[in-house]
């Protein structure tokens, strides 16, 4: 033990300078590495890496725990809010932290902005940026898409841009790319902690980066200076051995991973690469992999600090950062000794290329077993599209990969058979493959160029070649692939992998195709094998930048006037939500009883929803239409009790609030996942709901609940789940809700005799202090009175 802490404190002293005085003075040693003052990024002036305050809450933390941390606690704990006094257990403490960062894409954004404005301060306290990339529909190609998306999205455009002024956050405007892109090419650095309302904010984590997504009223905690809470996440720790080659790319590293941990198993938890593979991968390859880590319901995933990383932050003019990195580098990976709570291994020697779906991000079948599963399982095997881009693989290295199996395909004189899309993740990218000729290479194999934004890969997407409800297959180098997520229509089997296996197969228009063994036919009629990709991971002449997007807050920010119409349909001003009465709530109906996958996407879909995000009552036209109702086995139609008929589940709930009643919904398992989106936790609160009661929650959702003063409870017995009849009343005892204390549920069946059922929740005392008051933002708006 004695050796240990000698050990430490030779750790302690090359970090901090010194080990003859305190340990507050020695952080602050004039020539510390650390002392230097190394901008975030390009864009801010003021704002500027804190590694020497970083390392001073480490070494505290390591002080009080004596062992050794993961790269991911590392950075935790060291943006804990009192390193001295935060209790810290991996899985059970709730930490309250100090991101460095906030980002809102726009449609996201809109609620947010709406209320960090009705928390009346003059600026946000935290730097933050705002992304304009869902609302932009795919129809015929990129220019004419932003042009209409522009003239129809106007007058959000133009509130968030004047919000964004009004309040010093900077507004990347439409055609800039889509947010984790931006954020991986202009604000990630190694170690930050950044907070983004969307679920593939980890995409940063390529860059070293913890990034979480959240909801909005996450974000306006960090906007208005209150600490952030998350629950101290577990480790999983995916140690990567060898190195890829041929057809196998960094997607198929998390295809794999979300066939073993599947959907559900990195809730509550970051996955953290390791191991001598990891210095195989380029930058953007590891963000690929963070970024769809989002499938596994991980809180977020990340890389430790590597020569990959070093050289995309040279080649994205921010070697200043790099070079900083490497002097804080021993913090930036690991603890020799690094215990988890859950250890994958995979070689990447030996890694064979996956397809995942349909369906189902976590259903992987690798390449040489597809063909035979999309036989033994009837799927569509004709491929009507391809589409290659969205966050997830829109890299440079992603492109040129692509690019050189499609021009092998030219050189044989075939092109695309299947339709084919290319969605460029931003400008930059965009401008840079149009330079070198990739972009030309796709439009002449057959493509269409699509706008830098998000596009099908979350429905936005004015499909033509298909009957809603005709069975048809499509693959993708995106990320999520649930039931009518790309195009609406929920008979397309929609399949994921890498960019790709995605070209190759639209050349054979085929999902029997197998590019690693199967033969196609030149122009000619001549046999010939693909050869397998090739492609840089970075433009040997560097990025071009292409069109400047970008608004910087004015320097006088006091004649701003942020742009909100009274009769607007798509932008409304919110009222608070009514505070709780202090008393049980007795005589409930069930909503719906929802059974099986109910996805955020299930209780506020996107697709044409989107415009609608900044307009709480208009929206919430669409809250729980995609749920299925078990007492019919269909969607939308649901029972009102006071009057015997069926309807939509929105009207029933509207009916149900005109008269006064509050209601709860009873949900399956993992209840909430997918997507960040809030409004899947404002729509139920604004319509009168009250509660969710659901045999368990995805991470994100549970807290959305808890911020606009819903009860997110548990069955704790998980079974008790089928003793409740969608035509059952409830009582929740309201006054029993204290902090790691289960909750009573009163139910009585119609015609039988009332029982009790346990519930169990993870409210702390902060949390129960925002039903109390009606909502986070109520509490947050209490405490600046």
């Amino acid at each position: 033990m004695l050796a240990s802490r000698q050990l430490l404190g030779v750790a302690r002293s090359r970090v901090l300078g010194s080990t003859s005085v305190g340990l507050r003075r020695m952080a602050t040693v004039s020539d510390s590495p650390l002392d230097k003052k190394v901008r975030q990024n390009n864009w801010e002036e003021g704002n500027f890496i804190n590694y020497k305050k970083m390392s001073e809450n480490l070494a505290i933390v390591r002080s009080r725990l004596n062992r050794p941390l993961t790269f991911a606690e590392k950075i935790l704990y060291s943006h804990l809010d009192d390193p001295e006094g935060q209790e810290i257990e991996r899985g059970v403490s709730y930490l309250r932290l100090r991101p460095d960062r906030v980002a809102c894409q726009d449609a996201t954004a809109q609620m947010a902005i709406l209320q960090f404005m009705s928390a009346g301060m003059p600026s946000v306290a935290n730097p933050s940026t705002v992304h304009c990339d869902h609302l932009i529909e795919a129809q015929v190609g990129g220019a004419k898409d932003l042009e209409r998306a522009v003239n129809i999205n106007k007058e959000v455009y133009d509130f968030l841009a004047t919000a964004c002024a009004k309040y010093n956050i900077g507004f990347w405007k439409p055609g800039s790319g889509i947010i984790h892109q931006i954020l991986l090419e202009n604000y990630a650095f190694p170690g930050g902690l950044l907070i983004g309302t969307d679920s593939h904010t980890p995409n940063a984590g390529g860059l070293g980066m913890c990034a979480i997504g959240v909801g909005g009223a996450d974000a306006v905690d960090v906007m208005a200076n209150l600490p952030w809470e998350l629950k101290a996440p577990k480790v999983i720790g995916v140690k990567l051995t060898g190195q890829m080659s041929g057809w196998t790319a960094p997607k198929d590293i998390i295809l794999k991973v979300a066939g073993i941990l599947t959907v559900k198993g990195g809730t509550g938890a970051i996955v953290e690469y390791h191991g001598p593979g990891v210095q195989t991968l380029s930058a953007t390859g590891q963000a690929t992999i963070c970024n769809m880590g989002a499938e596994i319901g991980a809180t977020t995933s990340l890389f430790p600090f590597n020569e990959g990383q070093y050289s995309y932050l040279k080649a994205t003019k921010r070697s200043e950062i790099g070079d900083f990195a490497r002097s804080y580098a021993k913090e930036l990976r690991e603890d020799e000794g690094a215990e988890y709570d859950q250890l994958v291994e995979i070689n990447l020697s030996e890694l064979e290329p996956h397809i995942n779906g349909p369906f189902t991000p976590d259903l992987a079948t690798p390449i040489s077993k597809f063909s035979e599963a999309v036989k033994a399982n009837n799927w569509p095997a004709e491929l009507k599209v391809g589409l290659i881009g969205s966050c997830t693989n829109s890299s440079y290295e992603d492109m040129s990969r692509g690019a050189s199996i499609a021009r092998d395909a030219l050189n044989h004189g075939i092109k695309a058979k299947s339709l084919f899309t290319v969605t460029p993740g931003s400008e930059q990218v965009r401008a840079t493959i149009a330079r070198d000729g990739q972009l030309e290479t796709f439009e002449e194999f057959g493509g269409m160029v699509l706008a830098n934004a998000c596009g099908p890969c979350i429905g936005q997407w004015d499909r033509k070649d298909v009957k809603k409800g005709e069975a048809n297959s499509i693959i993708s180098s995106y990320n999520r692939n649930f039931t009518g997520r790309n195009d609406g229509n929920p008979a397309t089997h929609s399949f994921v992998t890498s960019p790709d296996l995605v070209v190759a197969m639209t050349i054979a228009g085929s999902l029997h195709f197998n590019p690693l063994t199967d033969k196609l036919k030149d122009k000619d009629g001549n046999e010939f094998l693909l050869a397998p990709p090739t492609g840089e991971a970075l433009p040997e002449r560097g990025y071009d930048p292409g069109q400047d997007t970008y608004q910087a807050p004015p320097a006088d920010r006091n004649t701003v006037s942020v742009q909100v119409s009274p009769t607007s349909d798509r932008l409304q001003v919110l009222s608070p939500f009514n505070a709780w009465d202090g008393k049980d709530a007795k005589d409930l109906p069930i909503l719906i009883k929802a059974q099986g996958k109910t996805t955020t996407d299930h209780i506020s879909m996107a697709g044409p929803w989107l415009k609608y995000r900044g307009h709480l009552d208009n929206i919430s036209n669409n809250m729980l239409i995609g749920a299925i109702n078990s007492a019919n086995g269909e969607a939308n139609k649901i029972k009102n009790f006071t009057t015997g008929e069926f309807d939509a589940v929105p009207a029933v709930a509207r009916d149900y609030k005109k008269k006064g009643i509050r209601w709860v919904v009873v949900g399956d398992w993992n209840y909430g996942e997918g997507s960040s989106r809030e409004h899947a936790a404002l729509e139920p609160r604004h319509l009168g709901g009250l509660a969710i009661i659901t045999r368990s929650f995805a991470r994100i959702h549970e807290t959305n609940l808890k911020k606009q003063g819903m009860l997110p409870l548990t069955f704790s017995d998980p079974a008790d789940y089928d003793k409740i009849q969608p035509d059952d009343k409830v009582d929740l005892l309201c006054t029993e809700l204290e902090v790691g204390k289960p909750f009573t549920m009163v139910v009585h069946p119609k015609d039988s005799k009332a029982f009790e059922i346990k519930l169990s929740h993870t409210f702390n005392s902060a949390q129960i202090e925002w039903f109390k008051n009606g909502s986070a933002l109520n509490t947050m708006a209490k405490a600046h009175k």
